[in-house]
């Protein structure tokens, strides 16, 4: 088995553990560029265009925290009637994506995201 493909594999592993820990339906890690790497979902969801809104959405968070001189990008919230969706910046260029529709802890989930989020950031400089 290539590298990759046992990243990959170990990445989705974190995601389903994720998804379960905090009642999100679905979890990627994208490129900053928007290139998925790893991707779960209990929903229907288009994979890759999520990781092209994602990487757009990235565009105008950077933007912003650039132009209100407010450091480092952590993560962007995004939140609708019916739900919401998180990217946390998981290191290196990469961005793991999560959304779910109950949003009754939103702290703890943007906080589970930020933990995990690292997790992978080392497990990708290996």
């Amino acid at each position: 088995m290539s590298d990759m493909k046992e990243i990959e594999r170990k990445i989705t592993v974190i995601l389903q553990r994720v998804a379960t820990e905090v009642d999100l339906h679905t979890l990627a890690l994208i490129t900053k560029e928007g290139r998925r790497i790893a991707y779960f979902s209990r929903m229907n969801i288009d994979p890759d265009l999520l990781s092209a809104m994602v990487a757009a959405i990235l565009n105008m968070g950077e933007m912003c925290v650039n132009q209100m001189n407010q450091g480092e990008l952590w993560e962007i919230v995004v939140r609708g009637s019916n739900g919401f969706t998180i990217v946390s910046c998981a290191g290196l260029g990469f961005l793991m994506i999560g959304a779910g529709t109950a949003a009754t802890d939103l702290g703890l989930t943007v906080s589970v995201l930020r933990d995990y989020s690292k997790m992978i950031g080392e497990i990708l400089m290996i």
